[in-house]
């Protein structure tokens, strides 16, 4: 999966949710041995229009999301 399709795909999931808004990405690794891309991201919560950091991990292979985590 090539970056800029993992970075459409997190950004669908996290606007799906409807309490937060992707903002802008902060930063994309991947990780060879688990092969999940590690995308970090800020995010705008709809209730408070407060930014947030968060990160999430989106498996390579099968395209699954998951962790999706506020880390600040």
């Amino acid at each position: 999966m090539k970056e800029e399709d993992v970075i459409e795909k997190a950004e669908k999931y996290v606007n799906s949710f409807g309490y937060i808004q992707w903002e802008n990405l902060k930063e994309i690794n991947y990780n060879n041995e688990s092969s999940t891309w590690i995308v970090k991201f800020s995010a705008k919560q709809r209730t408070s229009e407060e930014n947030y950091i968060y990160k999430l991990h989106l498996n390579n292979i099968s395209g699954n999301i998951s962790d999706l985590q506020m880390i600040e």
